[in-house]
C-alpha cells in the first residue's frame, strides 16, 4: 500500500484535471485560456490542509461530522487554529469497528494490569489495525490524486494511533511523500516504541524507555524523526494500560487509557494539535491562491504575491517554476510579476511558492490574467447596444426612440451606427434609455432621455448627439441606468445623478439631480455599477456597498426601506467587480468566484433555485470566473477557460444556448470562440471574443444584435 501511495501522490502532481463537476466548455483547439487551466482548477478545489483522523479504543463517531470523543478534541483544536490563522481544513475521518481497552485483560477484576494482558488478548485486540491501515493510505492516495499539493496532518487514539503509527513508517522510504506530512499526534498509541524519536508528553509522561502494549506480540519500526517542519507528539500518561501498561492496578490503568477526552489528558490533546498546526504553518502558501486581474494591452502592469507564513519562515520564501507567462512577462524569485501585455487574451499563470529556510514542499498558485482587446469593448442596454473600437470611435445600433444611438437621429438602427462627433472614446455604457461614455482625455458626455436629469447637464429634452457632462478632464469610468447614471474618477470619487426617488444617487437624500453630485466624501471608489432603482460600487480595499431601492434584496441586506446612503455588502469576501440588474446584483471576488442575490423568479441568482436572496450566496459549480455581467432577469459571465455562461430568464433565447427555457445554474454559450467578455442587456446580450470579434444574442426587435435584422438570436451572431 505504500508503494501504491506513493506512485498516486507522484502521478497526482501531473495528473490534475478539471473537476468532473464542471462542463469543460466548447469543443475547440487549445489556445492560451485553456493551458494551465487544469491547475487552476485543481488550485480552487483544494483546502491547505488534510486532517486525517483514526478512531479507537472503542470510541466511535458521533455523527458524519464528529469523530469519536478523543480525537475531537484534537479535531476542534485544529479546527480552532485553522480559523485563527486564516488557512482552510478538509478532514477526512476514518472509523475502525474497536473493542474498549478492557478487552484487553483476561480478567477485569486483576490486581496488576499488565499481569492480566494477554498475547491471544493482544492480537484479537489489534485485528482492526491493519485495516485501518489500508484505509489510511488509500485516503491520502485519493487526497494526493485531488490535491497534489495539500499539506497533511495526522492524529489518532488507541487502534487510530498504530494506524497512524504505521503509515508513518511505511512513509519513511518514501520521502517525497512523507515531506507534505507536517506532523502527527499519537494518542495512547498501543505501538509506542521504547526510545522513540517521538516527543512525549503525558500527566505525568510515561516512561521513555517502556513500550505501548502491542510490543507483546512484537515491534513495528519507529516513526521519522524531529526536524524543522515535521514532529510526531507521542500523548501518552505514565501507567496507561495502552500505551504504557505496568503492573498499576487493572482499573487505575484502564481509567488512563480512557483519560485523554477531558481535563489534563485533553489539555495535552490540545497542545499537540497546536504543535503540529505550527509546523504546518512554516511552510508558506499563496494568498490567494487565485487571483484574478485585469490589464490593458501595451500597458505595464506589475503585480507583487504574497504569502502566508510564520514571521520567522518569511525571509525564506521563493517564487519558482512560472508556467503559462504571456509574451514578455517574469516573476522574480520574490514574487513579482511584471510585463506589458502584446495581446489581448486570457492567460492562467501558474507558478510555484516555497520556502527555503526552512525547507519545505511548494504550494501553487495561479494569477488569471485577462487583457482587454484593442476593441475596447462592448455594453448592451435595454435595446440597444454600443461598442468601441481600436480606431477610438464608438459605435451604437439598436432602439433609438430618445436619440441614445448618438448619430443625431431618432431612427433605430439593425446595424453599428456612428456616434456623432470626435473619436477618442475609450469606453461607452447605455442603458434602455441613456448612453454615456468616457473619453481617452478624461471627459464624459451622455445623450439619449434626459427626464430625470440623468445626462447631468440639468433636467430637460433628450439629445441625439453627445453632449460633455461639465468641464472635469479626470473621469474614468460610467455606469448608465434607465433614470440615473453614476461615474468615478481619477481621485477615487463617486458621482451620480439623475432619479433619485428610492436613494439609488447615494448622498443621503431622495431629492433628483440634474447635474453629476458626489457620494460622500470618500476617495476610495474603484468602481460602480448602476441596477433599476440602485447603485452598487467597490472600493480600493475590495468591500462591496449598494445604496437605493432593497424591496427585492438587491442590498444585500434584511431592511427592505430605501437606503440613501451606501450600506456595506455583508460578508468576508473580498470584491473585484461587481454588476447591478434590474432588481439583482452579482459579483466576482478577487479569487474568481461568483456570488449573486435579489430577486431570483427567474433563476438569475443562479444556486439553483428560484428563491429570493437577501444575502450573497455561490453560483453554482466550482468555475473560476474572470467577469460577471447581470440584467433585467439574467446573467452571464465568463470564466479562465474563456467559456461564457448564463442563466436566469431565458424567454428570448438571451442565455444563448439555443433554446429558450429558465435555467437556475449557469449554462454553456453556445461559441466557437473564446470570450473576454460579456455584458447583459435587459432581454439580449452582447460579449467581446479573444479574437477581437463582438457578437450579440437573445431578443432582436429593434436590430439591438446588430447583424442587419429583427429576429431573435438564440445563440451568439457576429455583429456587422
Amino acid at each position: 500500500m505504500a508503494l501504491a501511495l506513493a506512485a498516486a501522490l507522484s502521478v497526482g502532481v501531473v495528473a490534475v484535471v478539471l473537476h468532473q463537476a464542471s462542463d469543460p466548455g466548447p469543443a475547440r483547439p487549445p489556445h492560451q485560456a485553456v493551458l494551465g487551466a487544469a491547475t487552476a482548477a485543481a488550485v480552487d478545489r483544494c483546502d491547505d490542509a488534510l486532517l486525517l483522523t483514526v478512531d479507537g479504543g472503542g470510541e466511535r463517531p458521533r455523527s458524519a461530522e464528529q469523530p469519536g470523543r478523543t480525537v475531537d478534541v484534537f479535531l476542534r483544536a485544529v479546527r480552532r487554529h485553522a480559523a485563527t490563522s486564516g488557512r482552510t481544513l478538509h478532514h477526512v475521518g476514518i472509523a475502525l469497528q474497536t473493542e474498549p481497552p478492557r478487552e484487553l485483560l483476561g480478567n477485569p477484576r486483576a490486581p496488576k494490569a499488565k499481569a492480566a494482558v494477554t498475547p491471544l488478548r493482544v492480537r484479537i485486540w489489534r485485528k482492526p489495525v491493519a485495516d485501518g491501515v489500508d484505509r489510511a493510505l488509500a485516503a491520502l492516495g485519493q487526497a494526493a490524486l485531488d490535491c497534489p499539493d495539500q499539506q497533511v496532518l495526522l492524529a489518532g487514539y488507541a487502534h487510530g494511533a498504530s494506524v497512524v503509527h504505521r503509515v508513518l513508517g511505511a512513509l519513511q522510504s518514501h520521502p517525497d511523500v512523507l515531506s507534505r506530512v507536517a506532523g502527527a499526534a499519537l494518542v495512547s498509541d498501543p505501538d509506542r516504541l521504547a526510545r522513540s524519536v517521538a516527543t512525549l508528553v503525558g500527566a505525568p509522561a510515561a516512561g521513555p524507555r517502556r513500550s505501548g502494549v502491542f510490543a507483546v506480540v512484537g515491534t513495528v519500526a519507529d516513526v521519522p524523526p524531529t526536524i524543522s517542519t515535521f514532529a510526531v507528539v507521542n500523548v501518552c500518561t505514565a501507567r496507561d494500560l495502552v500505551c504504557d501498561p505496568v503492573n498499576n492496578p487493572a482499573k487505575e490503568a484502564l481509567g488512563l487509557a480512557r483519560s485523554y477526552h477531558t481535563g489534563p489528558g485533553a489539555r495535552l490533546v490540545r497542545a499537540a494539535a497546536g504543535t503540529v498546526w505550527r509546523l504546518a504553518l512554516l511552510r508558506p502558501v499563496p494568498r490567494p491562491e487565485i487571483q484574478v486581474v485585469t490589464g490593458e494591452v501595451d500597458q505595464p502592469l506589475s503585480l507583487q504575491l504574497a504569502v502566508d507564513v510564520l514571521p520567522e519562515a518569511a525571509a525564506g520564501v521563493e517564487w519558482t517554476d512560472a508556467q503559462q507567462l504571456p509574451p514578455g512577462f517574469t516573476l522574480t524569485a520574490d514574487g513579482l510579476l511584471t510585463g506589458t501585455p502584446a495581446a489581448y487574451g486570457t492567460w492562467n499563470i501558474t507558478y510555484v511558492v516555497r520556502g527555503t529556510e526552512p525547507a519545505t514542499t511548494g504550494s501553487r498558485g495561479v494569477v488569471v490574467l485577462t487583457v482587454a482587446s484593442e476593441s475596447a469593448g462592448v455594453s448592451a442596454g435595454g435595446q440597444t447596444s454600443c461598442e468601441t473600437r481600436a480606431d477610438g470611435t464608438g459605435w451604437c445600433w439598436g432602439r433609438n426612440s430618445f436619440g441614445q444611438l448618438g448619430d443625431g437621429t431618432t431612427t433605430a438602427a439593425s446595424t453599428p451606427r456612428k456616434v456623432a462627433g470626435s473619436a477618442g472614446w475609450a469606453s461607452l455604457s447605455t442603458s434602455g434609455s441613456t448612453t454615456c461614455g468616457t473619453k481617452l482625455d478624461g471627459t464624459l458626455w451622455c445623450w439619449g432621455l434626459d427626464n430625470f436629469g440623468q445626462l447631468g447637464i440639468g433636467r430637460g429634452a433628450p439629445r441625439s448627439t453627445p453632449v460633455q457632462v461639465g468641464t472635469s478632464v479626470a473621469w474614468t469610468s460610467v455606469s448608465t441606468s434607465w433614470f440615473h447614471t453614476c461615474a468615478t474618477r481619477s481621485n477615487g470619487s463617486l458621482w451620480c445623478w439623475g432619479s433619485n426617488l428610492r436613494g439609488q444617487l447615494g448622498n443621503g437624500s431622495f431629492d433628483n439631480r440634474g447635474t453629476p453630485t458626489r457620494v460622500g466624501t470618500d476617495s476610495d471608489w474603484a468602481s460602480v455599477t448602476t441596477g433599476g432603482y440602485y447603485t452598487c460600487g467597490v472600493r480600493t480595499d475590495a468591500t462591496a456597498w449598494c445604496w437605493g431601492q432593497n424591496a427585492l434584496g438587491q442590498l444585500a441586506n434584511a431592511n427592505e426601506a430605501p437606503q440613501p446612503r451606501p450600506v456595506r455588502v455583508p460578508g468576508t469576501q473580498l470584491w473585484a467587480e461587481l454588476s447591478a440588474g434590474w432588481a439583482h446584483t452579482c459579483g466576482v471576488t478577487v479569487e474568481g468566484a461568483a456570488w449573486c442575490w435579489g430577486l431570483n423568479r427567474r433563476g438569475q441568482v443562479g444556486d439553483g433555485t428560484k428563491v429570493l436572496r437577501r444575502t450573497p450566496v455561490a453560483v453554482s459549480g466550482d468555475r473560476i470566473w474572470t467577469t460577471l455581467s447581470v440584467g433585467d432577469a439574467t446573467s452571464c459571465g465568463v470564466d479562465n477557460t474563456g467559456a461564457a455562461w448564463c442563466w436566469g430568464s431565458n424567454s428570448y433565447t438571451q442565455l444563448g444556448d439555443g433554446r429558450n427555457a429558465h435555467q437556475t445554474v449557469p449554462v454553456l454559450v453556445s461559441s466557437e470562440q473564446p470570450w473576454l467578455s460579456v455584458d447583459a442587456g435587459w432581454f439580449h446580450e452582447c460579449g467581446t471574443g479573444d479574437g477581437g470579434v463582438i457578437a450579440c444574442w437573445g431578443n432582436n426587435e429593434l436590430g439591438q444584435i446588430g447583424n442587419g435584422s429583427r429576429s431573435d438570436q438564440p445563440v451568439p451572431e457576429e455583429v456587422r
